[in-house]
């Protein structure tokens, strides 16, 4: 009997330690900043007999193949972002790229880096390991079966709340301007991230949950929902342009700032010369991009210029900033920023030159601001011939 007991003891000593140098932070900083808020009720009093997400796998294969599908998963490996931050030398970036639970550090809370597991990005410890109740957090209820379980599960409303999202992606404001709109207020209109980001789904054994794809800026049908874009005639060679951030519940697109969306004119000779010209630029610049200026600061606020369309003439424009029917004005911390906030809509009456015949208007979204046409994902497109 006495080497089972080795073994049985080996084995629980080895899956502690190994969850101990999951979340350990990189310089070896404890980091243990639990919120008054968070210690959620738990029989348990071992640790959690789990090592990294692909041991979750087992018991939640849908579940798994659906973060394994998303950005989260990517959030550190991704090429994109191993370049926007230096490969990580922005050590700023590691936290949310490569976090601890966020239940170390309470809801609404920064959240530290971790050093191990670095592949899995945000994974499911991220949300769901609760390290001073010895759990993983769900939404519940959690079945008898499931109490013999290896992460010890615990039903948790807090699993749902909108500030473990806000830890990471407060960073860009997101939550901030969610606050902001009709979304956030009680009542039937009532949508929060999880609406949008982990909408409701059965699995294939009936159960209901909520999926961990998380769909967003990579994902192309998600996008083109973000917002709507109608063009109509408004007079001889005349166009009028709206763009709503209609499907949103924070600003379009949301503040990362390398991020971008385009109004693209293709205007067409009767030759046959086609010449390009950007319209808008709706983008939150960096700090540095001090040549950048916000022209529609605030709600109902228009300007007018002449653009130059290579070989055709002058492009007359009329642009107009629309304000949202909730709350009407918003905090803004950043002025020079021309996103769209949620509910608002600009305008723009574009008078064309004579020599234009045929026109194309394209509307772009960029994940990066240098990113090509082909590379970027065409949300709207509208062609017309003026003659």
């Amino acid at each position: 009997m006495t080497i089972p007991r080795i073994v049985i003891m080996a084995a629980a000593i080895l899956a502690g330690l190994l969850l101990v140098f999951h979340v350990a932070p990189k310089g070896g900083d404890s980091g243990n900043q639990a919120g008054e808020n968070l210690r959620a009720p738990s029989e348990w009093t071992r640790p959690i007999g789990l090592s990294s997400s692909a041991a979750c796998r087992e018991c939640h294969a849908e579940v798994y193949d659906e973060w394994s599908a998303s950005h989260h998963r990517l959030a550190y490996v991704n090429p994109e972002v191993q370049r926007l931050s230096n490969g990580f030398q922005d050590r700023d970036c590691l936290p949310c790229h490569l976090p601890r639970p966020i239940w170390e550090t309470g809801l609404g809370e920064r959240p530290l880096e971790r050093a191990t597991q670095t592949s899995d990005g945000v994974d499911c410890f991220t949300c769901h390991h609760d390290p001073h109740g010895n759990t993983m957090l769900g939404a519940g209820p959690v079945s008898a079966a499931a109490k013999s379980a290896p992460c010890q599960p615990t039903a948790s409303a807090l699993i749902s709340d909108m500030r473990l999202c806000a830890p990471c992606h407060n960073q860009h404001k997101t939550h901030d301007d969610w606050a902001q709109t009709e979304y956030a207020a009680a009542g039937p209109g009532y949508r929060d991230c999880n609406d949008c980001h982990m909408p409701k789904v059965t699995r294939r054994d009936g159960s209901a949950g909520r999926s961990h794809r998380a769909p967003g800026a990579h994902d192309a049908e998600f996008l083109r929902t973000a917002t709507t874009f109608s063009v109509e005639s408004a007079g001889p060679r005349t166009l009028l342009v709206t763009i709503r951030n209609a499907g949103t519940g924070h600003h379009f697109p949301a503040d990362e700032r390398h991020r971008a969306a385009d109004l693209e004119l293709l205007a067409t000779r009767a030759d046959g010369e086609v010449a390009r010209l950007r319209i808008a630029r709706f983008r939150n610049p960096y700090r540095q991009e001090f040549e950048l200026r916000n022209p529609l600061r605030t709600p109902g606020a228009t300007y007018e210029e002449t653009r130059e369309i290579e070989g055709q003439g002058a492009l007359a424009i009329l642009a107009l900033r629309v304000a949202a029917s909730f709350q009407p004005d918003r905090k803004n911390p950043y002025p020079e920023s021309t996103q769209i906030p949620a509910g608002e809509a600009r305008v723009y009456t574009l008078r064309f030159p004579e020599a234009t015949r045929e026109v194309c208007l394209r509307f772009y979204y960029r994940t990066q601001p240098f990113q090509s046409d082909d590379d970027a994902v065409l949300l709207h497109e509208f062609r017309t011939n003026l003659d």
